[in-house]
């Protein structure tokens, strides 16, 4: 196998290749620090398979990858494993999508030639990020049980889908993997349901959200606390 490796690090270039080479069928090494170089090469018709991070300075390997398919099997290697990611590179065609450190050089050899057999390989990921799709729309909005519009008219329908999620215990990071966001837009859109619930912490937006609280009293004083409890300056951790 011809492989090129794909990377702006130069280190993980230097010992994937060194990895790669000692492998019985792998004939040829080559690197490229880009997207953009990526493509150059793999134009030449002699690549078979390319190792393609997905974030680089210049042309990222997202963006690289259409123009890569159908000329040379491509397996995403990254430190990535934001889900939104994962779902646009095998959409794209990537054969697989593995974590750095999550496979020896021997698995990675493996790896690639069951992506060259035909097979998809995902590696590094948590067993439930690959879960069944969540419905667009939350089910049996809640009421509030004081009348005049229940906590659901509150809020967006994906904060509303996001608010299902924490009361069903569900991470920022499980929910950011189960929605295809990052954490940070998982971070912000918590932000806004507590401001939108009058609350400061999970506990509390849960009671909110399924008609249990009683008045106004946070229910994480009573030790009904549900995930992680509120931060430093009186905020809530979304």
């Amino acid at each position: 196998m011809r492989i090129l490796v794909v990377d702006d690090n130069a280190l993980i270039r230097l010992g994937l290749r060194a990895a790669l080479e000692e492998l019985e069928d792998v004939e040829r090494v080559d690197e490229a620090g880009d997207g953009q170089a990526a493509v150059d090469r793999v134009a030449q018709g002699d690549v078979d398979v390319v190792l393609l991070d997905v974030r680089m300075p210049g042309r990222d390997g997202l963006s690289a990858l259409p123009d890569l398919v159908g000329r040379a099997t491509v397996i995403m290697l990254t430190n990535t494993d934001d889900m939104a990611a994962v779902h646009e590179a095998m959409r794209a065609g990537a054969a697989g999508y593995v974590i750095h450190g999550s496979l020896e050089p021997a698995g990675i050899g493996a790896a690639i030639r069951a992506c060259v057999a035909g097979g998809r390989v995902v590696s590094g990921l948590e067993p439930w990020a690959s879960a069944a799709p969540v419905p667009a729309v939350p089910a049996a909005p809640p009421t509030s049980p004081a009348g005049g519009g229940g906590p659901a008219d509150r809020l967006s329908a994906r904060e509303a889908e996001i608010m299902d999620l924490v009361a069903q215990g569900l991470t920022n990071t499980q929910i950011a993997r189960r929605l295809y966001l990052s954490e940070k837009t998982v971070k912000n859109h918590i932000n806004r349901i507590f401001a939108k619930l009058d609350v400061t912490n999970r506990a509390h937006a849960v009671a909110v959200w399924l008609g249990t609280a009683g008045g106004s009293e946070d229910p994480a004083r009573n030790g009904t606390g549900m995930g992680p409890g509120p931060l430093v300056g009186g905020v809530g951790r979304p």
